[in-house]
């Protein structure tokens, strides 16, 4: 099994571990890959579906995985039994969905030993709830498949609360930190749909007036951000 951008960054992201647990499998590739390369030694893969069960059970018995991965259907972390994993995948959804998983599931998310999120968006809002619940971002990485960018996040439950700087909350620390190599693409994406949205408030006849002045902000810290980032990279 081989894993390209997307998938193979966020199979990347999980360390050596016992047991994996991918919410949402779809086709199972992860586990597989994960089980393959013996990155763990068991996973279990779950979907809200039967489809998808089906689909990713076929693909671990052509793996001859059977005896390795164990799958379950059920909605977010309900099929798990408590502690019972080290690590927790749950990826390609939008951040809200994201939340929303990890809330119902908070006591079995908060014992795992990393968290592996890949949102499709409201990323900002997805890195708040983990900040606001005491889990920190250890880790945060981008990856592009074609015109698309998209974040992987590693995160643990602390005991201690974080409060990082607003902009942290659209623009994860960790990627500043590493100055990750598609930041300044991605910035300068953010921006323009930003340069968007401000224009539509512009053009319309609500009282948006505070909002704009949040975007706008908002669009300029992303600026400077920028600037830093482009210095670095052309040194």
């Amino acid at each position: 099994m081989e894993l390209k951008g997307r998938l193979k960054l966020i199979a990347d992201k999980v360390p050596l571990c016992d047991t994996v647990c991918d919410v949402g499998t779809d086709h199972a590739y992860i586990p597989i890959y994960l089980i393959s390369n013996k990155i763990c030694k068991k996973a279990v893969a779950t979907d809200v579906k039967k489809g998808p069960i089906l689909i990713a059970g076929r693909n671990i018995k052509e793996s001859g995985l059977e005896g390795f991965i164990e799958t379950r259907l059920g909605d977010g972390l309900d099929p798990l039994k408590d502690a019972e994993v080290d690590v927790i995948i749950v990826a390609g959804m939008g951040g809200l969905l994201i939340q929303e998983i990890l809330e119902k599931g908070f006591k079995k998310a908060q014992k795992a030993n990393k968290l592996v999120l890949q949102p499709m968006n409201a990323i900002e809002v997805l890195r708040r709830w983990l900040y606001d619940n005491k889990f920190d971002i250890e880790d945060e990485q981008l990856v592009d498949e074609g015109e698309k960018i998209y974040n992987v996040i590693v995160a643990r439950w602390t005991e201690n609360k974080r409060n990082p700087e607003e902009i942290h909350y659209y623009i994860g620390e960790k990627l500043i930190a590493r100055n990750d190599p598609l930041l300044g693409r991605y910035l300068r994406k953010r921006v323009r749909q930003l340069d968007n949205i401000i224009h539509e408030m512009r053009n319309s006849k609500g009282d948006n007036n505070r909002v704009k002045q949040e975007y706008m902000w908002l669009r300029q810290k992303m600026l400077d951000i920028l600037a830093e980032v482009d210095t670095r990279q052309n040194l």
